[in-house]
């Protein structure tokens, strides 16, 4: 008599493992679509105006990238999907489950070749929004947006980033500037509770005095030279200082203290006072004083806000020394010489500021500033010198755009600071 055969339950067990491997699979793909839902440019449609930064903010996150923040134009850049992204992340289940869907993301996105983000531009004016959307289809929107934004400044300075209060006195000036070409700048103390920040600081003055065209110790010949000697960077006392400015062959040395850099998250301001002061090495007298304090409830952390105090303190320097004008005209331009004639090349226009105003194109060829030709000129600063110009007053440019002469007249507004 014949026995039943038993049935083996090892085909269903494997059944149901392998339904369950898929499905786990699955789920793994499907963190592609869920992405693609939760980056996709579909959310751009909760943006409205007016609509302030912080509202942005809630609506759709921070930023990815800041483009930029000069006080009172900023950039923001999002990458994200496109609307239906979720429907081809969809078909692409079955290949995203045998590379590992999300775990590997974006390596499915290589696998593919298919691009999934893209940038997305949100423009604010003075903390509100103005204009959004993929760059190109924005640029001229962006364009005016910074011109309205400049416009609605006034006299009166930022609507929501009040300028700083800065001070800058001493003896140095047009007359004694040049004995100066060579200056070091040391670390500044550290504010209170905030390590390095003297170190950001005087690199931030060292950038600006480098901008004016003054030579400046490079920082590791400086730590070089305070080793030889065994002197700390910081809290070296005046004595040290001179000598190791006199060792790096500088003609004056910089010292200087960050006395408070705070960030309130409860109002989310920034709270930033530092000061300093340019020495004669030889000497001991003490050329410029400077300092400022200023809060600021618009950048999201300090050293912006420290950026500005240093740059409102240095246009004084820079104004007493004749190194600048009282003026700006907003251009961004590079000494360049052709067939051994010098000129000024224009790089990059601010905007809403009085160069664009005037009609100054990026390209333009300068070649003379108020008649006195640029062709002959020996430096950088004696280029400068020539094209300075005070508040108020007009500035005559002699331009070669596309090898035609064309006379631009500008007229320069009050540099902040001064």
């Amino acid at each position: 008599m014949l026995q039943p055969q038993a049935h083996s339950h090892l085909p269903w067990s494997r059944v149901v493992i392998a339904v369950i491997a898929f499905c786990f699979s699955g789920s793994l793909s499907a963190c592609g679509v869920a992405y693609t839902i939760i980056k996709s440019e579909s959310k751009l449609d909760r943006l409205s105006v007016p609509m302030t930064k912080a509202e942005v903010i809630d609506q759709i996150g921070r930023p990815d990238r800041v483009l930029r923040d000069d006080g009172h134009l900023l950039v923001w850049e999002y990458s994200l999907t496109a609307r239906k992204q979720w429907l081809y992340e969809l078909a692409l289940c079955p290949l995203s489950v045998w590379v590992g869907g999300c775990i590997f993301y974006p390596f499915t996105n290589i696998a593919v070749d298919h691009q999934r983000e893209y940038p997305h531009h949100i423009v604010l004016v003075n903390e509100e929004l103005c204009a959004w959307g993929p760059p190109a289809a924005i640029l001229q929107r962006r364009r005016t947006c910074a011109s309205s934004g400049t416009a609605a400044l006034g006299a009166g300075g930022m609507r929501g980033r009040p300028e700083p209060v800065v001070t800058g006195i001493g003896p140095i000036n047009r007359d004694t500037i040049d004995h100066y070409r060579t200056m070091a700048v040391l670390s500044f103390e550290d504010a209170p509770g905030a390590q390095g920040t003297g170190s950001r600081v005087a690199g931030i003055v060292t950038t600006l005095l480098l901008d004016l065209d003054l030579n400046m110790v490079e920082r590791a010949e400086l730590d070089e030279v305070f080793k030889e000697q065994v002197v700390q960077l910081q809290h070296a006392d005046d004595a040290d200082v001179l000598k190791v400015g006199q060792l790096v062959g500088a003609q004056a040395i910089v010292v200087g203290e960050v006395q408070q850099w705070e960030r309130s998250e409860g109002d989310q301001t920034n709270r930033v006072s530092l000061a300093f002061r340019m020495i004669d090495v030889e000497s001991g007298v003490v050329l410029f004083n400077g300092g400022g304090y200023g809060s600021d409830p618009t950048t999201d952390d300090p050293e912006s806000l420290a950026r500005v105090i240093v740059n409102r303190i240095l246009s004084r320097f820079g104004s007493q020394t004749g190194l600048l004008g009282s003026g700006r005209i907003g251009v961004n331009w590079e000494l360049q010489e052709s067939a051994g004639a010098r000129y000024y090349l224009v790089r990059e226009l601010r905007s809403g500021l009085p160069a664009e105003k005037a009609g100054l194109k990026v390209g333009d060829r300068v070649i003379a500033c108020n008649g006195a030709v640029l062709s002959r000129v020996s430096s950088e600063r004696e280029a400068k010198r020539l094209c300075q110009v005070e508040a108020g007053q007009t500035l005559q440019l002699d331009v070669r755009r596309a090898n035609q002469p064309i006379e631009v007249l500008i007229t320069a507004e009050k540099r902040p600071g001064l």
